[in-house]
């Protein structure tokens, strides 16, 4: 078992999954057992997102507006859910660590590893909480990917915690009893069926997408601009948030006009390039070439 407890780990490590973002919720110990969750929250760490395979952070979602009529069952229905958004629920698990090799996971994990327990009534929770949730926001477990006191508060003073814990989501182990891994991120093995899972890290996929660019690869640089631009206009045309597409056809006009006024018509790929940096400033993203 961990040097440390349980909310030993878990306070430092939604510190650092929340910095920049102070939408959160703890359901409390009581309500905690209904709806499985430790704490939910607006998380913005671009790590985790990537890890599970988005490109962009989710919305989120406000428990308030969803039915989530499970939650009532042996519940005072006088309990008022928070009315701001969220997009991470996450259930931290204190992990138990073994140094020797386990034959039955071989060849995914070789030798020292760690696991944690799935408690069946939490883990229908969790399953039934991310359904309810339908893509707006990820339920998750979390659990550290070493167990000595002193790792825990280096990592805590290194702000490294995210990075040496492992996160799988909660549909990945329905049906399972056990999460055993050796490596932070989404690889391990679930018991008892023994499935591996492993989510590519954030380099693998990309190097993956390098050799699946297609047209891409076909033309220069300024045509590539004019085609991202052209598909980042139809992505707003069908955008769900009106706020956002408004002002994004605002500064659209500006650099329309700024280009006029300085009869930069010419300098191919310039209104092109603005606009697509403009979208990544108003939704957040970051925009990288490879």
């Amino acid at each position: 078992m961990s040097e440390f407890e349980e909310s030993e780990y878990r306070g430092p490590l939604f510190n650092q999954l929340e910095k920049g973002s102070h939408l959160l919720w703890e359901p409390g110990q009581v309500f905690e057992k209904t709806i499985g969750i430790d704490r939910a929250s607006l998380c913005l760490n671009d790590y985790l997102w990537e890890l599970h395979g988005h490109s962009i952070i989710l919305g989120g979602s406000i428990l308030r507006g969803k039915t989530l009529n499970y939650i009532w069952q042996g519940s005072k229905p006088s309990k008022i859910l928070p009315d701001f958004k969220l997009n991470l629920f996450i259930q931290a698990k204190r992990s138990t660590y073994s140094s020797q090799s386990n034959n039955i996971l071989k060849p995914h994990i070789n030798s020292y590893y760690w696991f944690f327990e799935i408690t069946p009534h939490q883990q229908l929770a969790l399953e039934q909480l991310e359904k309810e949730l339908s893509g707006d926001a990820i339920v998750i477990y979390a659990a550290p990917v070493f167990h000595k006191q002193q790792e825990l508060y280096n990592h805590t003073s290194n702000q490294s915690i995210i990075g040496n814990s492992t996160f799988p989501q909660a549909s990945m182990l329905k049906g399972h009893s056990k999460w055993y891994y050796d490596k932070a991120g989404i690889i391990g093995v679930a018991n008892p069926n023994l499935e591996f899972f492993d989510r590519e890290n954030l380099l693998s996929q990309l190097e993956e997408k390098r050799s699946e660019a297609g047209d891409f690869n076909q033309y220069n640089r300024i045509k590539n601009l004019q085609r991202l631009s052209k598909a980042i206009n139809s992505v707003v045309e069908n955008s769900s948030n009106d706020f956002q597409a408004s002002m994004f056809a605002y500064y659209s006009n500006i650099i329309d006009d700024k280009i006029n006024l300085f009869e930069l018509q010419e300098t191919k790929g310039l209104k092109d390039f603005m606009k697509i940096e403009t979208f990544n400033y108003l939704w957040k993203l970051n925009w990288m070439t490879f």
